[in-house]
């Protein structure tokens, strides 16, 4: 079964002894009763990828626990929040309205330091489905008496960041390595509409004569019977230029830009044997991470650089430092030419990132 692991950047928490006060920028989520800070919820804004199911199999929520008062066990509730907020705004005297779910776990001194898992699939079930809307979630502790202090995204070490890890069935027609790749560029243009819309991008086109597209990320539009969007649509002044996934080389995010770690990939799983789900699994295990690679689509469309990240039927060519990434859906490749090299250019980060359409 496919699994995908999202990050929960977008945390806080707020307190009743400063309910006027915005705490996102604290590294710590306080949970319960605190001698300073009274009475302390946690809230988390949850943005789910795109997926190709409207129900998963499992979604866990991993919470890291950094500290905990008491010596007994602190119950924490997952509470489903019923009303808009902003992490980066909200207080306790704006606090949204939430109701109690079912999923809840007890925190205990042995988990110190440790990522304590809770179940909501019941709760993503009914975002995905449309029962619910998602606002996000709200952490509480109403023992009176302990507080649990887990990590949010500010705590710098990234194993201790909040994750939602989903994992889903697809229906066994449907489970190819041509599908499973368009998939997977869907799920990261989402992404990439999400994280960079400003950035003026360019998205290479094949054809009988290739071609490239710029503008801002603006839609990736998907039909109403779709399991997934399957036209990347680019703003250019007003201009909206839609272009078809099976057409797309490659994707390069403009001059300055930089990889976002917070970036997920969906996991491929029982996906049916054939030559496409074979030549997944060719390129991922042929191309290491850090090989210097030119890499040619159709007769004109040229990309060069190191082999940042290899996912199944996604190259992303970058330097060691992630800038100016390029992305490259590998269905699409003609060639690809490896320079296999321990004295590598990639090893000191001088690595150069470039693609191109080659002259007529």
């Amino acid at each position: 079964m496919p699994t995908v692991t999202i990050n929960l950047p977008r945390t806080t928490f707020v307190s009743s002894a400063m309910p006027d006060n915005n705490n996102s920028f604290y590294p710590l989520l306080y949970t319960g009763t605190d001698p300073n800070f009274q009475n302390c919820i946690s809230l988390l804004e949850v943005e789910l990828p795109t997926l190709p199911v409207t129900t998963v199999d499992s979604a866990i929520l991993q919470l890291s626990v950094i500290a905990k008062s008491g010596d007994a066990p602190s119950p924490v509730v997952v509470n489903k929040v019923t009303s808009p907020f902003s992490a980066a705004t909200v207080t306790y005297n704006t606090l949204p309205t939430y109701t109690a779910t079912t999923s809840q776990i007890s925190v205990t001194t042995t988990d110190l330091f440790k990522a304590v898992e809770i179940d909501i699939t019941s709760l993503v079930n009914e975002w995905l489905n449309g029962t619910s809307q998602n606002f996000g979630i709200a952490l509480t502790n109403n023992d009176g008496a302990t507080v649990v202090q887990f990590a949010n995204n500010n705590i710098v070490y990234e194993p201790y960041f909040p994750k939602l890890t989903l994992t889903y069935s697809e229906a066994p027609s449907d489970n190819t390595g041509y599908n499973f790749a368009y998939a997977q560029l869907a799920h990261v243009i989402e992404q990439i509409i999400n994280l960079y819309p400003t950035n003026v991008i360019t998205v290479f086109t094949r054809g009988l004569t290739a071609s490239s597209v710029t503008g801002t990320p603006y839609e990736l539009f998907k039909s109403s019977s779709g399991t997934f969007g399957t036209l990347f649509i680019l703003d250019d002044v007003g201009q909206k230029e839609a272009i078809p996934l099976n057409a797309i080389a490659a994707i390069y995010l403009g001059a300055g830009s930089v990889y976002n770690p917070s970036i997920t990939y969906l996991t491929p799983s029982g996906l049916a044997p054939g030559f496409d789900t074979n030549l997944l699994s060719a390129y991922h295990e042929y191309l290491p991470v850090s090989t210097e690679i030119d890499i040619f689509m159709g007769s004109n469309i040229h990309a060069s650089g190191m082999v940042y990240k290899n996912e199944y039927g996604i190259i992303v060519l970058s330097d060691t430092e992630g800038n100016t990434p390029i992305f490259i859906p590998v269905l699409n490749a003609n060639v690809i030419l490896p320079a296999f090299s321990t004295t590598s250019s990639s090893k000191t980060g001088t690595s150069k990132v470039s693609v191109e359409v080659k002259a007529q």
